[in-house]
C-alpha cells in the first residue's frame, strides 16, 4: 500500500510544481503560447534524462530484473535539486519580470525539476509488478496535482506560487525515507516458492 500512496503523491508534487511553473511563466513572462510550450517541452526533455540518471545501485534496472535496495541518496538528491530549480527560476522571474532574455536560464532549470520525474520512474519501477501499474498511480497523481496547482493558484494567487510547491516538496521529504524502509522489509519477504514445503 505505501509504494501506491508513495507513487500518487509525488505525482501530485510533480502535477503542482509543473502548474506553478506554467503559471509563473505566464504571469511573469509571457501570457502567449511560449510559456506552455517552454514549459511542456524542457519538463518533457528533462523526464526523458532522467530515465538515465544513476540510481545509486551501479546497475541498469528493467521490468524483469530483480529490485535491488531503494537508495535514498539519489531520491532526496534529486528531490532537492528539483524543487531548488523551481525557487531559482521563480526568482529569476520576480527579478526580472516580462524580460525574454531570462528564458534561456529557466529552461534548464525546468529541465531538472523534470529530470526528478525520469529519475522517479527508473528507481521506482522494479518495485511494482509491471511498469503500466507505476504510471497508472503516478499518472493519477499528476492530474490530482496539476488540478491542485490550478485550485491553489485561483485561491492563494501569486501566494500559492511563493509556498505552494516547497510546502507540499518539505512535507513529502519524510516519505523518501519511509518508502525505502518499506522496500527493504517487500525485499525480505519470502516468494511464493520459499513458502512452499519441499517434498520428502
Amino acid at each position: 500500500m505505501i509504494r501506491i500512496t508513495y507513487a500518487l503523491l509525488f505525482g501530485a508534487y510533480f502535477g503542482m510544481i509543473q502548474t506553478a511553473y506554467f503559471f509563473g511563466l505566464e504571469i511573469l513572462l509571457t501570457a502567449a503560447y511560449t510559456s506552455f510550450v517552454t514549459a511542456t517541452l524542457a519538463w518533457i526533455g528533462g523526464a526523458i534524462a532522467g530515465l538515465f540518471l544513476p540510481d545509486g545501485q551501479g546497475t541498469a534496472q528493467s521490468s524483469t530484473s530483480p529490485a535491488g535496495p531503494l537508495v535514498v541518496g539519489p531520491l532526496i538528491g534529486w528531490h532537492v535539486a528539483g524543487l531548488a530549480a523551481y525557487y531559482i527560476t521563480s526568482a529569476l522571474l520576480f527579478s526580472f519580470p516580462y524580460n525574454f532574455a531570462i528564458l534561456p536560464f529557466c529552461l534548464p532549470l525546468i529541465m531538472v525539476s523534470g529530470a526528478q520525474t525520469g529519475h522517479f520512474f527508473r528507481v521506482n519501477q522494479p518495485f511494482f509488478p509491471t511498469t503500466a501499474q507505476l504510471f497508472l498511480w503516478e499518472n493519477n497523481g499528476f492530474i490530482i496535482g496539476w488540478l491542485a496547482g490550478f485550485t491553489g493558484f485561483v485561491v492563494f494567487g501569486i501566494q500559492f506560487l511563493r509556498f505552494g510547491p516547497a510546502a507540499l516538496g518539505l512535507a513529502l521529504a519524510p516519505l523518501i525515507f519511509l518508502r525505502a524502509r518499506s522496500a527493504r522489509v517487500e525485499q525480505k519477504e519470502p516468494t511464493g516458492e520459499e513458502r512452499a514445503p519441499h517434498p520428502s
